[in-house]
């Protein structure tokens, strides 16, 4: 029996709730299967979601959390993809201007938004799960939160620049390697974690930056500048809205 579209999201919700709980992958497909057998068996009696959920699916949630052992040893496998993606987007940007150097508050600033970030993402996906989002909705906060994201790359880029001098900068060739380098951390990241969202995302948010930089002169510096400063981020939340929508059909499909 095919489930009601209402009972395949409330699934899909589940398994993203679990996820970003730190949950074991097998034991959240066990759940899922376990769901998704009890409410066929609750839509042939004429019953929905409510009769598990009750009036709270977020209480509902939360129990089911507790009730599940975490598994943060299988997620930890994660962390060098992040270590790596962080770095590459703090390098590359500045690499593609020319301009990459190092001091201390980037390698102290960098981490510290690569973890806000994190928490910003697990907090935006667990309030999905239970808020039930509309389209509309998941677009404009997926799309400000890419954009977010960037952002404070973007602010401890520049708040470096001003307070402290760098002690490593690169000249023709280091930048050249930069890119090189961080593309490879890219592709290598993409594949520990088994998603194309850390190559679609570089690629949307640093090729249009290039291809605006290298064209000729005559369009002028300033103008230059303004589009660097909006094509790319639209790009970016493009992007992740189209793969948060991915994910979430192919979700409600397994």
């Amino acid at each position: 029996m095919k489930l009601s579209k209402r009972s395949e999201e409330f699934i899909a919700n589940v398994r993203m709730y679990l996820m970003t709980s730190g949950k074991n992958e097998r034991e959240i497909d066990e759940v899922a299967e376990e769901l998704e057998d009890h409410l066929a068996e609750l839509e042939r009696r004429g019953e929905s979601v409510d009769r598990i959920t009750g009036d709270s699916p977020k209480e509902y949630l939360a129990s089911l959390e507790q009730e599940m052992d975490n598994d943060y040893g299988g997620w930890l496998k994660y962390v060098p993809a992040f270590l790596l993606s962080f770095a590459a987007f703090a390098a590359m940007g500045p690499a593609i201007r020319g301009m990459f150097s190092l001091n201390l508050l980037q390698l102290i600033g960098y981490p510290v938004v690569g973890a806000i970030v994190i928490v910003l993402y697990r907090a935006m996906f667990r309030k999905m799960a239970v808020g039930q989002w509309s389209n509309k909705k998941l677009f404009f906060a997926g799309g400000g939160l890419s954009m977010l994201s960037v952002l404070l790359f973007v602010g401890v880029l520049l708040a470096s620049s001003f307070i402290m001098d760098p002690f490593y900068t690169a000249g023709r060739t280091g930048n050249l390697v930069v890119i090189l380098v961080s593309a490879a951390a890219f592709a290598a990241a993409a594949m520990m974690m088994g998603s194309w969202l850390l190559i679609t995302i570089p690629v949307a948010l640093f090729l249009p930056e290039w291809l605006i930089l290298s064209m000729p002169l005559g369009l002028g510096d300033e103008a230059k500048m303004m589009m660097v400063a909006i094509i790319p981020y639209i790009a970016v939340a493009l992007v992740v809205t189209a793969q948060l929508f991915y994910e979430k059909r192919k979700i409600n499909h397994a």
